[in-house]
């Protein structure tokens, strides 16, 4: 604790400096970003920092019932109406604003922009509303939010990148002297085995047979995601000796209209089970018991499943691109999202060696745990 309180001590009296951590909107539902947020309040603690933590509260959102359209209108006025004022008075009872997802970056002059940091996790959104994303678009609405979140992330101070991939599109698209530094996300503790029988007891309880072997994907339906192209690849696997009783379990959103496509055009359908919003538990479990992670992305700001699935002992089949490369380290096999064929034949080729990556996967994710990530942090809130 005291190395912790040393790093952040400011020039007045050797007092410690206080950290405001900014996180989501928690009807918004982004696990990832909520995980995030949370973790970086917690392990700032660990490390003797004096640590606040906000969000956005839900009042309006309340009443919104399951109306999707509710849910996003009461959600503006909690996050735009209620929120800045709260923010507004919570910021100046810190010396250094954290806003842990650069989505909320649109908060940057109400935080105070001469001592906030922005973390950013990719920058998708931002380049849709640039054109530069062929087949995306934003509304109106949308078109106006990614403009203001740009913004602030432009006249941020100082910025953090989640992966070197997200650290060359910030210097890319706003200069190469961007006040950015890479630092890895942290894989929270909670990402651990399951026992098998408790595994198999949850994988009962969500409707999957537990005696059959099965893939797994874990994600949203962001078009990056490709989760259509997931189907298009365990119909291939499908076909090979190795693979020819798995099941595909997608773990996530209810599927979008491009999934429901590819699920009514897919061969195998009566192969494939969808999960909809999974609690934390019900994916570590299927994390510890599936032949292996299908996380084909066709980009990704870091791609934290691909740890996850590590720390649970789940092999990793992801794309032979960055950042999921990097991050997976050695301990993948590595295919092309884009082309289900050649992927297929790679993955069936490693079939007999996917269990022998289990321990590779457990050392490469060790190398993100909190107690080597969060550290890094504090070299940052000193150039404020």
């Amino acid at each position: 604790m005291a190395k912790g309180m040393s790093a952040l001590s400011g020039s007045t009296a050797g007092k410690p400096r206080s950290v405001l951590v900014v996180g989501n909107y928690a009807p918004d539902k982004q696990r990832s970003m909520q995980a995030f947020g949370r973790t970086l309040a917690d392990n700032l603690r660990r490390l003797g920092v004096k640590v606040a933590f906000t969000a956005p509260p839900v009042v309006f959102g309340r009443f919104a019932g399951e109306d999707p359209r509710l849910l996003k209108l009461f959600g503006y006025l909690d996050k735009f109406l209620i929120f800045p004022a709260i923010l507004a008075v919570r910021s100046r009872l810190c010396d250094i604003v954290h806003i842990a997802d650069h989505s909320n970056a649109l908060y940057l002059d109400i935080a105070g922009r001469r001592r906030t940091l922005v973390t950013c996790h990719d920058l998708f959104a931002v380049r849709i509303m640039l054109g530069e994303v062929p087949g995306q678009s934003w509304g109106l609405n949308g078109r106006i939010l990614q403009k203001l979140i740009f913004r602030g992330v432009r006249r941020a101070r100082r910025l953090t990148a989640v992966s070197e991939a997200t650290l060359a599109e910030l210097r890319r698209l706003i200069g190469p002297d961007v006040p950015a530094t890479f630092i890895p996300n942290a894989l929270p503790e909670t990402f651990v085995p399951v026992a098998p029988e408790e595994a198999d007891r949850r994988r009962a309880a969500l409707g999957l047979d537990p005696a059959i072997p099965y893939f797994l994907h874990v994600g949203g339906n962001q078009f990056y995601k490709n989760r259509p192209g997931v189907v298009r690849l365990f119909g291939e696997l499908a076909k090979t000796a190795p693979f020819a009783k798995h099941r595909l379990v997608l773990a996530g959103k209810p599927p979008n209209q491009p999934l429901l496509d590819a699920l009514a055009q897919s061969p195998v359908r009566d192969r494939i089970d969808v999960v909809v919003d999974a609690a934390d538990a019900d994916i570590l479990a299927l994390y510890s018991r599936a032949e292996a992670l299908l996380f084909i992305s066709l980009d990704e700001g870091f791609g934290w499943p691909v740890l996850e699935a590590q720390a649970c002992g789940c092999p990793v089949v992801t794309s032979d691109r960055d950042p999921m490369r990097s991050v997976a380290g050695a301990a993948a096999v590595l295919v092309n999202p884009e082309e289900p064929v050649s992927a297929a034949a790679i993955i069936a080729e490693a079939a007999s060696g996917l269990a022998d990556m289990r321990e590779a996967g457990f050392a490469n994710a060790r190398a993100y745990a909190p107690g080597e990530v969060f550290p890094r942090y504090l070299d940052v809130y000193r150039e404020f």
